[in-house]
């Protein structure tokens, strides 16, 4: 088997490389169903639908102008408002050959969260839906 390391995962939001402050990914798809069950079935009986998907993104705060997630994010949510997506990849296991695959698709940020507390670190996290397929390719 080949499993692989989170380690090395790679963000890149709005093609800004976000990486460097991120300590979780999360790229959900759910597929809806159809209950199409009928009078004596001794089972439920469904019907596949759409995809969709969610992604949910976290880490260390950083309010560097340009670079930083808070900039990049809150930019999006502007752009986002204004009708323009947010291209996203991810690489769950990092972005060489062969290190596994990667994801691509085009968001709308839903949940934007600066947390602080005492004796802790500040943290932010991002809550997006996807708009669109997510384009799943191996490295």
């Amino acid at each position: 088997m080949a499993f692989k390391t989170a380690r090395i995962a790679e963000v890149t939001v709005a093609t800004k490389a976000l990486s460097t402050f991120c300590d979780s990914s999360s790229l959900a798809i759910k597929v809806k169903t159809s209950d199409v069950t009928t009078f004596l079935s001794a089972w439920d009986i469904f019907i596949s639908g759409t995809a969709g998907a969610t992604f949910a993104l976290s880490g260390s705060y950083d309010p560097t102008v340009t670079t930083g997630p808070s900039s990049v994010l809150l930019a999006q949510i502007a752009l986002n408002q204004a009708g323009t997506v947010t291209p996203c990849i991810v690489y769950p296991a990092g972005n060489n050959a062969g290190q596994g695959t990667s994801d691509t698709f085009n968001a709308l940020i839903t949940d934007y969260t600066e947390d602080s507390k005492v004796q802790a670190q500040v943290v932010f996290s991002a809550t997006f839906i996807v708009t669109g397929a997510v384009t799943h390719a191996t490295l």
